[in-house]
């Protein structure tokens, strides 16, 4: 998920700025204190990131309407909503960033950054302007852009990156267990979003597991096989994720990428390098779907055949 994120990130807001709007809300550029950046953070229930006090310079902060927030430094003389680039820190909703950052950690073209309180960085050659930040058990990313190469890499790594706000978490992943049909439908509609699944598998139980940010993974066990078992499945996740359509068809732009025809004007797009997992997503909906299968040709069999489905 989280090349999704590097693929649409603070340059795609800035070409936005020019004419201050998108096509769902309006992006209001505003002067702000650091009081109000503390009191912003308090009022959204998590933290907002910022490169700490700069004398002499203007912070400005937008809102985009799917919860991203940018706090940008001005020079001294620039005005707020210039066009002009400059150091900016963007924190945007991302449940599971942590984890998804690790693993574009492995990828080629990637260098992996050790940050301060236990976050992990990535800087990809291609966009050395940009560094993607995340912590264990906070539901965003950060990016660090500056339009000189290098200088956001040396802000990340000498630990100037702050939050307002805390960066711990009392949400914790819970324990997996055994549900029904009917307890899986129960569950979206605790969470308020759907939850996805392949449908009945007889004999078979499943296993689900609730993650921090409403993610949900719904294991299918062979008869014989426990709850909590360590041997990968077949796996069917869901992850909340803001325009995970518009998302998933920037992504199927990129390298290494597959895209598969799917019912229900869907989306489904496999990273060639890894072919165990498809990530799917529908036009609408504010949730990503993985499906994982240890075999790929078997995972590209039940996506393409539409066995993909919401619960409810």
């Amino acid at each position: 998920m989280i090349v999704i994120a590097v693929a649409g990130g603070l340059i795609a807001w800035l070409v936005l700025r020019d004419n201050g709007s998108s096509s769902s809300g309006s992006f209001n550029a505003t002067a702000a204190s650091p009081g109000q950046i503390n009191n912003l953070a308090a009022s959204v229930g998590h933290p907002v990131f910022w490169a700490g006090p700069k004398k002499g310079y203007t912070y400005e902060l937008t809102r985009s309407p799917n919860g991203s927030i940018f706090v940008r430094y001005l020079p001294p003389g620039v005005k707020v909503g210039s066009n002009k680039p400059y150091l900016t820190i963007a924190t945007y909703p991302f449940p599971g960033a942590y984890p998804a950052l690790q693993a574009v950690a492995r990828k080629r073209g990637i260098t992996r950054l050790t940050v301060a309180r236990g976050g992990i960085g990535v800087v990809a050659k291609k966009d050395p302007q940009s560094v993607h930040v995340a912590y264990p058990g906070v539901d965003d990313q950060i990016e660090v852009y500056d339009p000189t190469p290098g200088t956001a890499t040396a802000l990340v790594a000498t630990g100037q990156l702050a939050a307002f706000g805390t960066l711990k978490s009392n949400a914790a992943t819970q324990k997996p267990t055994a549900a029904s049909p009917a307890g899986l439908k129960s569950l979206a509609g605790k969470l308020g979003h759907p939850v996805y699944w392949i449908g009945p598998k007889k004999g078979y139980t499943y296993e689900v597991t609730q993650a921090p940010g409403g993610r949900v993974f719904v294991r299918y066990l062979p008869p014989g096989v426990h709850v909590g078992a360590k041997s990968p499945y077949l796996t069917v996740a869901t992850y909340p994720y803001p325009n995970a359509y518009g998302a998933l068809q920037a992504l199927a732009k990129g390298p290494h990428t597959e895209t598969l025809k799917i019912a229900g004007r869907g989306l489904a797009v496999l990273d060639t390098q890894n072919p165990k997992s498809i990530h799917i997503a529908y036009p609408g909906s504010s949730v990503q779907v993985e499906l994982f299968d240890q075999l790929p040709a078997a995972a590209r069999r039940i996506v393409t055949s539409g066995q993909v489905r919401s619960t409810s």
